[in-house]
């Protein structure tokens, strides 16, 4: 800003890289960023998997037990038609 009263901006532009306001990032700050990006995908992607396993479990382990109450409500049906 030039100053209080005046409150429109200035971009002065760099005397050594003539960037005007963009931020620069050296080549290997820009490497350890992206490291760091893949670490945390690698790391959310394996999370996942895990959550996704244990609901797939949870659902087997769920339709398991419908086959058996299932498979004994036929059992009880069948021992009350031949009672009749």
């Amino acid at each position: 800003m030039k100053s209080i009263d005046d409150l429109t901006e200035v971009v002065q532009q760099c005397t050594m890289c003539n960037s005007e306001g963009e931020t620069m990032i050296d080549e290997q700050r820009s490497r350890s960023i992206e490291t760091q990006r893949l670490s945390l995908e690698s790391t959310l992607v394996r999370k996942l998997n895990g959550i996704i396993k244990k609901q797939n479990d949870e659902i087997d382990m769920l339709i398991k037990q419908k086959q058996f109450l299932q498979s004994k409500l036929r059992e009880k049906g069948n021992q009350d038609d031949k009672r009749r």
